[in-house]
């Protein structure tokens, strides 16, 4: 009996002290990891889902798939906010690699049950202001993709932001080398400093970054201490027992190449651990601008040129400089960000394991 009553207080208590989120993000593969964290933790309370489309998953496929990640943990909520935003970055033609995007769409070939849960025919940002408007208390957004959802919704609904407590964002690098160019995909890329997601779309992180919103940045600079190795992969695979787990297991799998290929990281996952676990983030503040300079010469092997000629503002689209968007410029003219800089890669793995597996 005591031990009953112990295990329905701490429930009451998990449940009694979740915190709303907002995950945004572009069902890439790690994304998945993130999501079924954030369903699994019993302090955080998935309120809404948003695909930002501009960056690796498709909108179609990248909502199919997140309803039916969402039946994968018990904790989810019966009705979760699911829509998708902009095709397009803001500004410039950017596109990530069409084999990274077509495995985001498929989830790597895993097979997952079709959902019934059915995705709102609303765009992202109003789908983001209105979890804002019904949550009960201020929400974290866990911003994994390109930044183009979170940009807009900024400049359309900014009286939200006083709502938001943390913005999270995996993107970025401050000290850390760029990673645009990986080997058999973007050999001859003409950028070595930026990271892809805020490469993807520049002008969008520019004003997030200029926002005043309480940023914690996950970039490349503590990323890289988190690979995903064989020896993580098989530690993992030692604890598997729920859906959300075993689901996983099998995306370790299916991606043993990408495992063995050294190029794997932890990256959105790091950043929606760090949302639950903000001891997880050393580091210290700082002011960025992001490039997006127009040019006439662009680099098409990123490009796609079938974008509207017209932004979401009415304005011109323009290509950007692919030599230079996304670099993070430091300046005294932003408002002060958190730039994680260290983590425990050991603690990160175990916690991961631990949460995926919770019964």
């Amino acid at each position: 009996m005591r031990t009953l009553i112990f295990t329905l207080a701490l429930c009451f208590t998990s449940v009694a002290f979740a915190k709303p989120v907002i995950f945004d993000n572009d069902m890439a593969i790690d994304d998945w990891a993130a999501l079924l964290f954030l369903l699994q933790h019993p302090q955080t309370d998935v309120v809404a889902i948003t695909i930002s489309s501009s960056g690796e998953s498709h909108c179609s496929p990248g909502l199919t798939n997140t309803n039916s990640l969402l039946d994968l943990s018990k904790y989810s909520r019966d009705s979760v906010l699911v829509a998708c935003g902009d095709d397009e970055p803001l500004d410039g033609y950017a596109v990530f690699p069409d084999a990274w995007r077509e495995d985001s769409d498929t989830l790597s070939g895993v097979a997952v049950k079709p959902s019934k849960r059915q995705a709102s025919s609303e765009h992202a940002i109003e789908i983001i202001h209105q979890a804002i408007k019904e949550a009960d208390e201020p929400v974290i957004i866990v911003a994994t993709g390109t930044l183009t959802n979170i940009a807009q919704w900024i400049e359309k609904y900014p009286a939200d932001m006083k709502e938001v407590s943390r913005l999270i964002i995996m993107g970025g690098n401050v000290d850390a080398p760029g990673n645009i160019i990986v080997p058999n995909f973007t050999d001859g890329h003409p950028n070595v400093s930026a990271e892809w997601n805020i490469f993807i779309d520049p002008l969008a992180a520019d004003k997030v970054f200029a926002s005043g919103l309480p940023i914690e940045l996950v970039g490349l600079d503590v990323t890289n201490s988190v690979r995903l190795t064989a020896k993580v992969a098989s530690e993992f695979k030692k604890s598997v027992t729920t859906p959300a787990a075993q689901f996983w297991d099998k995306i370790l799998d299916k991606n043993d190449w990408f495992i063995e290929s050294g190029e794997y990281y932890f990256w959105d996952t790091l950043a929606a651990i760090v949302a639950v676990e903000q001891g997880l983030c050393e580091g210290e503040m700082g002011s960025f601008s992001v490039e997006h300079k127009t040019t006439d010469n662009p680099w098409l092997p990123t490009s796609q040129l079938d974008f509207p000629k017209k932004r979401w503002d009415g304005k011109e689209r323009q290509h950007l400089d692919a030599q230079w968007a996304g670099k993070l410029v430091k300046t005294s003219e932003y408002p002060a960000i958190k730039v994680c800089k260290k983590t425990n890669p050991n603690k990160v793995f175990s916690l991961f394991s631990e949460i995926l597996n919770r019964q």
